[in-house]
């Protein structure tokens, strides 16, 4: 199933509780290599600043998000957008992600942007296989990358050239 009506816009300041409580639902160590977990709207501004995502929303409700940052300082690697896409618990299943991979593409697009890059965890089959239905490929493995909860997690890193 598919929610229709979805809009997307760049985040404000009065998504934040939104969006922390988002973060800390989604974010654990299947999905991360750490659990991320935010006090408050205040700490979440300082790490993701007003207009640095795209979400995806319904009524008055956060679905997910698409964000990126650039992985380097370089001036040569500013072409590439390490994303990150997240979509809470009570939406998932129901083509938030699909919709939010197509507008974060052409978000990344309308911003010069060639490549895009990730990171998975080995853990997270599910990503994995979503990424890679959107055309991301394995670049890479870094092999026992985390220790989690007792065992050694390989981390994948993926990549896609986006279409002029």
């Amino acid at each position: 199933m598919t929610i229709v009506n979805l809009t997307f816009r760049l985040s404000n300041r009065f998504d934040f509780p939104q969006l922390v409580e988002l973060e800390n639902l989604v974010w654990n160590t299947d999905t991360a290599p750490a659990e991320i977990y935010w006090h408050s709207a205040e700490e979440y501004a300082k790490h993701c600043p007003e207009g640095s995502q795209l979400l995806a929303v319904f009524g008055d409700r956060v679905c997910g998000y698409f964000s990126y940052r650039i992985p380097t300082p370089l001036d040569s690697n500013k072409h590439v957008a390490e994303l990150a896409l997240a979509v809470h618990p009570d939406f998932q299943g129901q083509g938030v992600a699909n919709e939010l991979m197509k507008a974060g593409e052409d978000w990344m697009k309308r911003l010069g942007k060639k490549k895009l890059s990730l990171r998975v965890m080995a853990t997270n089959p599910k990503a994995v296989r979503f990424y890679e239905k959107y055309g991301f490929i394995k670049q890479g493995l870094l092999v026992n990358e985390f220790y989690i909860d007792g065992s050694y997690v390989d981390d994948i890193m993926m990549y896609k050239m986006l279409d002029d």
